[in-house]
C-alpha cells in the first residue's frame, strides 16, 4: 500500500470516528440525567395514589405538569431529595409528588411533564391509570397487603406452624449503633458576634436510601447562614468508638450569637432508610440453596443531640465610641469619584468595608460634609460570599454629594472600628482626608428658593391692607331683570335635579350594600396590591419577618374576600374545593399552597434571604395575577 492511499484512509477515519463518539457522548448523556413520571397502574375510586416526577443526576427547574382535570389534587407538590450510597456508589436524585384521587371511574391518561435541566427542556412518559369501583377500607386494607387475594407460598398442608420474623421494632434497636447522625460545634466559647460553625453528620455502617431533613434546627439567640453544600460530595470514614463509619455531611451554619450567656445550638431531626440483609429460619431446601435471607427497607427517625456554647460579652475596656458592632478581622477605605467640579455638578463619596466576620451587621460611619454640600442616602453595594470558612466579601456605600457653591472644601478622615476575637482587642482603620475645589457661580437654585420665600412673604404683607385696583368702569345700569333669565332657569330647576340625583344615589347605595358578595370581590384586589406595595418595601429593608407575614397575608386576605369565605372558616382545604369548583388549574392551586406552605416556615426558621426572597415576591404577585384571570374565566 502506497504513502498516498495510506493518507487517504486516515483522512476518511475521524468522520467516521467522530459521528460514533458523537452518538456515544449523547447516549451518555442521556444515561446519565433521567427525568420520568411513576404511578400506580390501577386505584380505587375511594383511594388515594401518588404521582411522582422524579429527575436523577440533575437539577432541574420550570417543572410544567399536564392537566389534571380527572383527578382532584389532595397534596403536592411535595419535593424529596435522595441521595443513595450502595457500595460506595452515589446516586442522586430529586423526586415532586402529588397525592391524587379520581373524580369517577375509568381509564385515563396522565400526559407528559416538563422540566428545564441544564438548559434543556425534557419530557416524562405518560401514564395510564385505571380506576376502579370503590372498595370498602377493610378490602382496600386486604388489598394492600396481599395484592394476589391469596398466599402463593402458603405451606399447603396448613401443618407447618408459621416462622417467627424479626420485627421492624426489633431491626430498628439493633441499628441504633449502626446509623446516627451527630452534631458538632468548632468552638465552644465565643465572643457575642463572633462566628462559629455548627455541623451536622450522618453515620452509618449500613447501606442507606438518601435521607430527609423531618424537622430543621432553630438557632435562639444566633443569627445563623446556612453553607451550601455539594451535592456530590461522598461520604468519609471516620473512627467512633473503636468503629469505622461511613460519615457525610447533612446540615452545615455559620452561626452569629447576638447575646451573651449560655446558649444552645438545637438538635435536628432526621429520617432516612437502611437496607438490611436479614437471615430467616429454612422452611424449605430452596431457601438453603438460595441463601434463605433477604432484604428489609427499615425506616429510622434519627434525632442529633444539642451543643451548648458559651458566649462572652465585648470588653467595655478600649472600646471606641463609633463602634458599630463589628466583630472580625476587617480594612476600610474612601474614595472620591474627582476632587474638582463645578457647582451643581454630582460626586461620588464611596466608603468601602472589606474583609471577614459578621459583615451583616458592619455600618459606615455617617456623613458629616459642609453645608454647603448636598448629601443624598447612599446606595449600598453587597459583595458577601458565605463558605465552611465564614462570611466574608465587601459593602460599600457610595454617596451622591453636589457642591452648591464655590470654593475650597476639605473633606475630613473618617474612622471605622472593629473588634478582633483573635487577639481580643478593638481595632481602628482611618481613611484618608480629600480636598475638593469647587468653581462656577453659586448654585441657581439656592438663591431662586431664598428669593420665591422673600416674595411669598412680601405678597401675604402686602394682601392684608391694600386690594387690586380695578380699571374697567362699572355698569350702574339697573335695568336688567333676572326673571326670566339664564340664572332663574338653573336656580328654579335645581331643587328638582338635586332631587331625583339624591334618589340615584340612595338607590345605588342600597344596591352594593345588598351585594356583599360583589363588594367583597370587588375589593380584594386592592386589598392584596396594598399587602404587597407593603412587602415590597420590607423586602428593599431585608426585614424577613415582616415581609413574609405581608405576603402571607395578602394572599389569605384575597382568597377570602374573592372566594366569600370568613375568616374563621378559611382553610387551605376550604380554598382548595372553592377553587376547584371555579375550574383553576391544579397547578395554579399547587403553587398557591407552595406559596403559603413557604411563608409559614419562613416565619418561623432562618431561611429565605436575599434572592430567595425577591423570587418568592414575584411568584406572589404572578399568582394573584394567575387567579384573578382564572376565576374571571369560570365566572
Amino acid at each position: 500500500m502506497n504513502a498516498h492511499s495510506k493518507i487517504g484512509q486516515l483522512v476518511s477515519l475521524p468522520q467516521f470516528v467522530v459521528a460514533a463518539l458523537c452518538m456515544f457522548v449523547s447516549l451518555s448523556i442521556n444515561a446519565q440525567v433521567k427525568f420520568y413520571a411513576t404511578a400506580p397502574k390501577s386505584a380505587a375510586a375511594n383511594q388515594n395514589f401518588q404521582l411522582n416526577y422524579t429527575i436523577e443526576n440533575g437539577q432541574g427547574s420550570n417543572l410544567k405538569v399536564p392537566n389534571l382535570n380527572d383527578f382532584q389534587v389532595l397534596g403536592g407538590p411535595n419535593t424529596s431529595t435522595s441521595m443513595q450510597w450502595v457500595n460506595g456508589n452515589v446516586t442522586q436524585s430529586v423526586t415532586y409528588s402529588y397525592i391524587l384521587r379520581a373524580k369517577k371511574e375509568g381509564t385515563f391518561k396522565i400526559g407528559r411533564a416538563s422540566v428545564n435541566i441544564g438548559g434543556a427542556n425534557l419530557e416524562s412518559n405518560e401514564l395510564t391509570i385505571e380506576i376502579t369501583k370503590a372498595v370498602a377500607q377493610q378490602q382496600q386494607a386486604q388489598r394492600q397487603r396481599n395484592p394476589f387475594g391469596f398466599d402463593p407460598f402458603e405451606d399447603p398442608f396448613g401443618d407447618m406452624e408459621e416462622e417467627p420474623q424479626v420485627s421492624q421494632t426489633d431491626l430498628q434497636k439493633q441499628l441504633k449503633d449502626e446509623v446516627f447522625v451527630k452534631l458538632s460545634v468548632n468552638k465552644n466559647a465565643v465572643y457575642k458576634g463572633e462566628m462559629l460553625t455548627a455541623t451536622y453528620k450522618l453515620y452509618f455502617r449500613q447501606n442507606l436510601s438518601g435521607f430527609n431533613i423531618s424537622k430543621a434546627p432553630a438557632f435562639d439567640g444566633f443569627w445563623s447562614q446556612e453553607i451550601e453544600l455539594d451535592p456530590k460530595r461522598k461520604p468519609g470514614v471516620e473512627t467512633v468508638n473503636g468503629k469505622q463509619y461511613n460519615v457525610v455531611e447533612i446540615l452545615k451554619y455559620n452561626l452569629y450569637p447576638q447575646r451573651a450567656g449560655n446558649l444552645q445550638v438545637s438538635p435536628a431531626e432526621v429520617s432516612t432508610v437502611a437496607r438490611v440483609s436479614v437471615r430467616r429460619q429454612s422452611r424449605s431446601v430452596f431457601d438453603d440453596f438460595f441463601g434463605g435471607g433477604s432484604v428489609a427497607q427499615v425506616p429510622l427517625e434519627l434525632n442529633t443531640n444539642a451543643a451548648a456554647v458559651s458566649v462572652k460579652e465585648l470588653p467595655e475596656a478600649g472600646k471606641p465610641d463609633n463602634f458599630s458592632g463589628a466583630v472580625g478581622k476587617y480594612d476600610f477605605s474612601a474614595s472620591l469619584s474627582s476632587k474638582e467640579a463645578k457647582t451643581d455638578e454630582p460626586i461620588t463619596y464611596s466608603l468601602k468595608i472589606s474583609g471577614s466576620g459578621n459583615l451583616k451587621f458592619a455600618d459606615a460611619p455617617v456623613l458629616q460634609l459642609p453645608e454647603s454640600f448636598e448629601v443624598y442616602d447612599p446606595k449600598v453595594k453587597e459583595n458577601i460570599s458565605n463558605s465552611s470558612a465564614g462570611m466574608s466579601g465587601s459593602k460599600q456605600y457610595d454617596y451622591l454629594i453636589i457642591p452648591r457653591q464655590p470654593g475650597d472644601y476639605k473633606l475630613e478622615a473618617y474612622s471605622f472600628s472593629y473588634f478582633d476575637p483573635a487577639s481580643g482587642k478593638y481595632s481602628s482603620i482611618q481613611s484618608g482626608e480629600f480636598s475638593i475645589k469647587v468653581t462656577g457661580e453659586p448654585s441657581k437654585s439656592t438663591s431662586d428658593s431664598f428669593t420665591v420665600r422673600a416674595n411669598k412673604a412680601d405678597v401675604v404683607a402686602l394682601g392684608s391692607d391694600i386690594r387690586y385696583i380695578k380699571t374697567s368702569t362699572p355698569d350702574f345700569n339697573g335695568n336688567h331683570s333676572f326673571f326670566g333669565s339664564a340664572p332663574f332657569a338653573v336656580a328654579y330647576a335645581s331643587p328638582f335635579l338635586i332631587f331625583i340625583a339624591l334618589i340615584a344615589v340612595k338607590k345605588r347605595n342600597d344596591t352594593l350594600l345588598n351585594d356583599v358578595v360583589g363588594s367583597k370581590r370587588r375589593k380584594a384586589l386592592s386589598l392584596a396590591k396594598k399587602r404587597l406595595s407593603a412587602a415590597e418595601v420590607h423586602l428593599k429593608k431585608g426585614d424577613k419577618n415582616n415581609f413574609y407575614d405581608e405576603v402571607s397575608r395578602a394572599l389569605w386576605g384575597y382568597l377570602s374576600h374573592k372566594l366569600n369565605i370568613d375568616t374563621a372558616e378559611l382553610t387551605k382545604q376550604n380554598v382548595e374545593e372553592k377553587l376547584l369548583n371555579k375550574q383553576v388549574q391544579s397547578t395554579t392551586i399547587a403553587t398557591l399552597k407552595n406559596v403559603l406552605s413557604i411563608c409559614e416556615i419562613a416565619l418561623y426558621t432562618p431561611a429565605g434571604e436575599g434572592s430567595e426572597m425577591k423570587s418568592n415576591y414575584e411568584s406572589a404577585m404572578n399568582l394573584i395575577a394567575d387567579l384573578e384571570d382564572e376565576i374571571k374565566n369560570a365566572a
